[in-house]
């Protein structure tokens, strides 16, 4: 079954959807945190948990402790729904129907498999990296408890969906001479400058995560 075939495609506002792989991966790059949610098959119950994430070529890597619950329901095969959103502004109309927001999402879908060894150390450095620039380099070596406590999932890009939303107010005709402020409140996230632990405050920032900081 060809990738396309896999493919989930949007339904409302179809005219959003992004086709471009190479694009939903720059949108998956901008970022380190998703939402992953599944149905517990045990209860039932739905499921949506925030974690960090990276992308590695075709894949995205979850991490996280080898004792969870849910990291035990995922290596069971359990359907579940990875989705990643930035939002890029506030579009305000001069209706409270018509006001919006402008967006960048992507949606997988997919089964997560359990990754041991010697490919699980490699996803160990990809995530450390991926979310910390250069770190896996700088940091104490990873103990083998250390290895053992952690758990490393990967998720195929296979099945992936984006959409997203880069306009202004959609007024209606009748709306336009109303009196009333109408357009887009740009939103952007950036980090900020690092905040020394007092028993590291006499030790130089790293220089690989120094093009993490927003200049001011």
């Amino acid at each position: 079954m060809s990738q396309e075939n896999l493919k989930q495609h949007v339904v409302r506002h179809s005219e959003r959807e992004e086709y471009s792989r190479e694009q939903m991966y720059s949108w998956l790059d901008e970022t380190q945190l998703a939402h992953v949610g599944f149905i517990d098959p045990d209860t039932n119950t739905p499921f949506v948990i925030p974690m960090g994430f990276v992308r590695d070529g075709d894949r995205i890597l979850l991490h996280g402790s080898s004792g969870s619950r849910f990291f035990m329901t995922l290596v069971k095969g359990v359907d579940i729904c990875i989705t990643v959103t930035h939002l890029d502004g506030l579009v305000v109309a001069r209706s409270a129907f018509n006001c919006s927001m402008n967006y960048r999402s992507v949606m997988v879908f997919g089964k997560a498999e359990l990754l041991k060894d010697e490919a699980k150390l490699e996803a160990l450095e990809k995530i450390t990296n991926g979310l910390i620039p250069g770190h896996w380099e700088n940091a104490r070596p990873m103990l083998k408890k250390e290895s053992a406590a952690t758990i490393i999932v990967e998720v195929p890009l296979t099945n992936i969906s984006g959409k997203s939303r880069a306009a202004g107010a959609n007024d209606e005709p009748e709306d336009i001479d109303l009196p009333i402020w109408a357009g887009v409140i740009p939103m952007h996230v950036s980090y900020e400058g690092p905040i020394p632990e007092a028993n590291a405050a006499d030790i130089p920032f790293p220089e690989n995560l120094k093009g993490l900081v927003t200049p001011r």
